[in-house]
């Protein structure tokens, strides 16, 4: 067929003079080039122009333009494997933000005609993290003119109008998108993956791909790119608290999901004995220093620390794991162990991808049915108990007591973290949970002392450090004293003459810290009528609990 192809356009390059083919030539460009006979009745008829004179031409530029586009397709192909370097990131890591949030600062992107708009980085961003300055809206207590406005309801007419608008995040949009980063020429790829499909919320969502490339083979501009990036989303932080959760992921898989940035609580507003404060604090700094590795590593013991803390509800438990790490900078790894949805495979992968330094707390861990007592075995001669808890069929879900004890003292289970378990009844807690190695270290939280309460109520009336981290927050603070606000008119020698007063009419022993705050902030700009009403108070929360019988009965 090509040699009876070429015959033709010889034969009409050979008979310029002549150019009408013969039918049987006229049926085979016909089987070539469908439509040709009537293409070129139509040029003879109306154009008086023969198709046949400048077949030659148009077939040379076929031929070309087929292996330009073959030359240019393997030659990209050569290029893009032997002379560029390039990065994938993957959506559901946590660099896939950093980048994002990376990409969304640079100047291109910003001038970029093709972009992306969205509350969040990317589908596998579970919360929205806002990185305003002025998250919580000071700048709403200010009219156009600057001044403070002093009216609620002229500040909340404006907040609320502001609380509608969720920041938008512009990143670019599918496509390559050539940026120039310290003298290199980079390209950000964002291309839909439409094989994989990822499920969120009952919907089916599209995937994405991420690429970052660079001409040439040294790829460390691509690394200094994504270090950027990182160094960016985390100075973004600051100095607040990150916390994960241990969720199950789109994918089907469990992962660590970052669910919020916190400010750090001071440790001073922890209602707790001093000197537990101090043993607590200062036992995770023995452990978290270089030397009590090395001396773990030598003796061939696990580098593990474990901690229990125990007491009634209310007292203060989370709080002071939380205090401490945002004291000590580390990030905090929340676990529900009560949920159904984590089997002991799931656990063990979320403790082997916990990071080297950082605090995982399980909460009520009483509460999370894997605590049974395990039954005497009267096969055993030592009079020693086994580790391995009976375990009921319910215990088939979810995970089990010897599933939890493996993960965190097994052979594989993970070092350099620092586990916190609180709970509400430690007596309900097996013996194998609490030896040593895997709680090393146990507080007792207990009601509030007479210290305790003054300290909380001088806590609560008096002016912190906090309420004036910025020079906003301080004028706000100056002209509500000129205003004689309620809660700024009352001098440290009279908060401390006031806390002494409440403090006298409250028993010791009796309430816990959270019950404390939760009355006084019902009084948090009357410090005197929380004072009037506090032994009444104190009476209601004693017929609550069973302790006094009321009138009535």
């Amino acid at each position: 067929m090509a040699s009876q192809l070429s015959n033709i356009i010889n034969k009409t390059n050979l008979n310029s003079t002549d150019p009408l083919l013969h039918p049987s030539d006229t049926a085979l460009l016909e089987a070539f080039i469908p439509g040709y006979s009537f293409i070129s009745r139509f040029l003879i008829s109306y154009l008086h122009i023969d198709l046949s004179l400048y077949l030659p031409y148009i077939l040379t530029y076929v031929a070309i333009a087929a292996v330009l586009k073959y030359s240019v397709s393997h030659l990209s192909s050569v290029l893009k494997d032997h002379c560029v370097a390039t990065a994938e990131i993957r959506l559901d890591d946590e660099i896939s933000n950093y980048l994002l949030y990376w990409m969304g600062q640079q100047p291109f992107a910003n001038k970029s005609t093709s972009f992306l708009a969205a509350t969040r980085f990317s589908e596998y961003s579970r919360y929205y993290d806002s990185d305003d300055e002025d998250e919580w809206g000071e700048e709403d207590e200010f009219d156009d003119e600057g001044n403070i406005i002093m009216n609620f309801d002229d500040y909340w007419a404006k907040a609320k109008n502001r609380d509608k608008f969720k920041r938008l995040r512009f990143t670019p949009a599918v496509g390559t998108h050539y940026f120039w980063f310290r003298g290199n020429l980079l390209a950000f790829v964002r291309a839909k993956d439409e094989s994989k499909m990822s499920s969120r919320f009952g919907s089916q969502l599209m995937t994405e791909r991420l690429y970052l490339s660079c001409f040439g083979r040294d790829p460390t501009v691509l690394k200094d790119v994504l270090a950027e990036a990182q160094k960016a989303y985390v100075a973004r932080d600051g100095n607040s608290t990150v916390i994960y959760r241990g969720q199950r992921s789109p994918g089907d898989y469990v992962d660590w999901t970052r669910c919020m940035a916190r400010a750090p609580r001071p440790l001073s507003t922890v209602i707790l004995d001093q000197t537990q404060k101090d043993s607590f604090l200062d036992d995770i700094k023995e452990y978290l220093h270089p030397r009590t590795r090395r001396w773990y590593s030598n003796r061939g013991i696990p580098y593990r620390r474990g901690y229990l803390l125990h007491g009634p509800p209310g007292t203060g438990k989370t709080s002071l794991c939380f205090a401490v790490a945002g004291m000590m900078g580390l990030p905090l790894y929340l676990l529900n162990l009560s949920s159904k949805t984590f089997g002991e495979d799931d656990l063990m992968s979320l403790f082997q991808e916990l990071p080297r330094r950082c605090i995982v707390l399980l909460e009520d861990i009483d509460c999370a049915g894997i605590t049974q007592k395990r039954a005497n075995d009267s096969s055993t001669t030592d009079g020693n108990k086994e580790d391995s808890p009976e375990e009921s069929d319910d215990s088939k879900k979810g995970i089990s007591l010897s599933g939890l004890l493996n993960v965190i003292d097994g052979v594989a289970a993970s070092e350099g973290r620092i586990l916190v378990m609180t709970t509400n009844h430690p007596e309900k807690l097996d013996a194998a949970l609490l030896r040593p190695g895997r709680v090393d270290l146990s507080i007792e939280f207990g009601y509030a002392a007479s210290t305790d309460i003054h300290e909380l109520f001088s806590a609560i009336y008096s002016t912190l450090e906090g309420d004036l981290r910025s020079p906003r927050a301080k004028r706000i603070k100056e002209a509500q004293v000129a205003a004689k606000v309620p809660w700024h008119r009352y001098s440290h020698s009279e908060i401390a003459d006031l806390a002494d007063r409440f403090t006298a009419r409250v028993p010791e022993g009796e309430l816990t810290a959270a019950e404390i705050q939760g009355y006084l902030l019902n009084y948090k700009r009357n410090p005197e009528g929380a004072i009037d009403g506090v032994q009444e108070w104190v009476e209601s929360v004693r017929v609550k609990r069973g302790v006094v019988k009321s009138d009535s009965s």
